[in-house]
């Protein structure tokens, strides 16, 4: 295994449980796939179902499920597409644009303070690694 190999393991495991961890600390009963679908809508704006389907890497009926859940609490609303009467555009309500900021409030909170913990010269190194991280991830 060469030394690239090993980062990327180390870089794909470091980060996937920060991603977790930070995950726990939101309140709310919303699953990760919820959360998920509600910052897509979010990031693409008004969206038809097989846009974001394709967007999340999920099937049509799954995400009309997840939708359809997200609607009921309220979260997500559905209006008619203008280009096409048969389809329709979900789009954030005004609650769902609230609890995205309240989800995305505590991660970032959570990190604030993780990220406070570390000794200064960690956090020097955090911040110079950032723009690679920021490449790597497509940024």
């Amino acid at each position: 295994m060469t030394d690239v190999d090993l980062l990327a393991e180390r870089l794909k495991s470091a980060l996937a449980r920060l991603g977790r961890r930070a995950r726990r600390q939101t309140r709310g009963d919303l699953t990760a796939g919820q959360t998920s679908t509600l910052a897509a809508v979010s990031q693409l704006g008004p969206v038809r179902l097989g846009d974001l389907a394709a967007h999340e890497g999920v099937s049509a009926p799954t995400l009309s499920r997840l939708v359809g859940g997200l609607e009921g609490l309220g979260l997500l609303v559905r209006a008619p597409d203008p280009a096409d009467g048969r389809a329709s555009l979900i789009s954030l309500s005004p609650t769902g644009e609230a609890e995205l900021t309240r989800l995305r409030g505590d991660s970032i909170a959570f990190l604030v303070a993780r990220i406070s913990a570390l000794p200064p010269e960690e956090r020097e190194a955090l911040a110079a690694a950032l723009p690679a991280i920021e490449r790597l991830a497509g940024s």
